[in-house]
């Protein structure tokens, strides 16, 4: 069964691009040129997944969020966010707007396509959680100690779905399920009660589900609003888990593992003997992994600075006698053979032959160059595909008209806001195929409307609307060469 996509935007040429990769892939697709046009759309159709452009004239992408999520028909369908803003003010506000993800204008055909099918098969897996586990467990209890070896199929079949999330991360949920077994061995916890402590451990994360992997594989340090969206997630995992009531203490990890001793953890501030005592070795097995093997912003450290952290958070970050056995299992281990093994990934050979092109297409490609059209940028953005490049131009030129008569019309009498809309069309169809000094100048008078510089953008636009005439004469000039 091929999912349905609603991709939504104002401007032909991002639709065109869109339906081009994901079409390509499978994937079925509605073109939607509007907010309005989507809300009436989703009236009779429920897509799997939206993708929403933050600009658009008449209701932005923003409202329109705010009105899906109101609607019982649409309130549940996922949203990535499409924008050609390269400020992170955007981004977080889309995230906190609700969306699932966001993909940057020009599209990268692999980063829509990665994004696109990771947020499908996330959302799918928690919404088909609670039937699943529940499906299986009733197999389970017809066929007696089934039951248990179906759960734990099904917990580590989500744990590494959590865990592929964050490209560094491999195996960080299974190493603490470990870790918190071992631990509770030594606390003198009975064995039944040691394999739900590793069944904890494997969904502790199970609320990053939830998280947009560009946060969680971000490598500079987040922002304030990033780290609030970060530290929803075990709440989150709390809310997918305590439905699974064959298995209730699953949620007691996710919920609370990120509370300290001292109290200043969260979600909720929990202090001392409050934090429930699963949660609390698993908070020692969770930070062991975290300092001994290797993430986006720090390399393994090594034994002697996590004996020093252990040392230092007994009875403030972890309660002293987990962290004693921890230290305990730490002393140990010698050779330090519990850290992560990293091994080098195979590096492809990229030394694959390219297929030569006829002296018509390079001429063509390079009388767009003399134009001033970057086709390297172009061809990008067109999935290296000649046909299609051409397609976008054509595409591009016939626009061309209606983009000036918006932008005039939009400047004179000067309405700021349809302005800023019209260039922040203009500034991502201008990237598309690769007219880049266009697209900068249409970024710049997009950031004037937004302050309300008007002295800039009577200084600007009619050398914005000149080059916007002199690329198109560029382009035809050279697509005459393929005629």
């Amino acid at each position: 069964m091929a999912y349905r996509i609603a991709v939504t935007d104002d401007d032909s040429s991002n639709l065109k691009v869109a339906e081009k990769i994901l079409s390509a892939n499978g994937y079925e697709v509605s073109c939607l040129r509007s907010g309005e046009e989507l809300l009436e759309y989703v009236k009779s159709n429920t897509p799997d997944l939206i993708l929403l452009d933050v600009h658009m004239e008449g209701i932005d992408g923003f409202e329109t969020m705010q009105r899906l999520s109101v609607s019982k028909e649409s309130r549940s369908i996922p949203v990535i966010f499409l924008t050609a803003d390269d400020d992170a003010d955007t981004e977080t506000k889309a995230l906190i707007a609700g969306a699932m993800d966001f993909v940057v204008k020009p599209f990268v055909s692999s980063v829509l396509l990665m994004r696109v099918k990771h947020t499908i098969e996330l959302i799918k897996l928690q919404t088909d959680l609670k039937a699943e586990v529940k499906r299986r467990t009733e197999e389970a209890l017809e066929e007696h100690k089934k039951n248990e070896r179906l759960s734990l199929q099904v917990v580590r079949t989500l744990a590494g779905t959590i865990d592929a999330k964050d490209s560094y991360t491999k195996g960080h949920s299974s190493r603490v399920a470990e870790y918190s077994r071992e631990i509770a061995a030594r606390a003198g916890y009975s064995p039944k009660a040691q394999e739900e402590f590793y069944m904890m451990g494997l969904l502790h994360d199970v609320g990053k589900i939830g998280i947009p992997n560009s946060l969680i594989n971000k490598i500079s340090k987040l922002t304030d609003q990033e780290y609030d969206i970060i530290k929803t997630h075990p709440v989150k995992g709390y809310e997918i888990l305590k439905n699974i009531t064959e298995m209730p203490k699953l949620a007691v990890g996710a919920r609370w593992h990120h509370e300290r001793y001292d109290g200043t953890g969260y979600p909720d501030g929990l202090k001392g003997n409050d934090i429930p005592e699963e949660a609390r070795i698993i908070a020692v097995a969770d930070a062991y992994d975290a300092m001994s093997s290797k993430r986006s912003y720090h390399n393994i450290y090594a034994q002697r600075y996590i004996i020093e952290e252990f040392q230092k958070g007994r009875g403030t970050q972890f309660d002293p006698r987990f962290a004693d056995i921890m230290l305990e299992m730490i002393d140990e281990d010698k050779d330090y053979v519990r850290k992560e093994q990293i091994t080098e990934p195979e590096t492809e050979d990229k030394n694959v032959p390219v297929e030569s092109e006829s002296e018509k297409v390079f001429s063509f490609l390079s009388m767009l160059e003399v134009g001033g059209i970057d086709t390297a940028l172009g061809m990008k953005y067109c999935l290296n595909d000649v046909e299609f490049y051409k397609e976008m131009l054509n595409g591009f030129v016939q626009d061309a008209d209606g983009r000036i008569h918006n932008l005039e019309e939009s400047f004179d009498p000067l309405d700021a806001e349809k302005y800023r809309i019209h260039v922040h069309s203009l500034k991502s169809a201008a990237k598309t195929i690769g007219a880049d000094k266009l697209s900068e100048l249409a970024k710049t008078l997009e950031d004037a409307a937004k302050e309300n510089r008007f002295d800039y953008i009577l200084e600007k636009h009619w050398l914005l609307v000149e080059r916007l005439r002199s690329t198109v004469s560029g382009v035809l000039m050279a697509t005459s060469l393929l005629d």
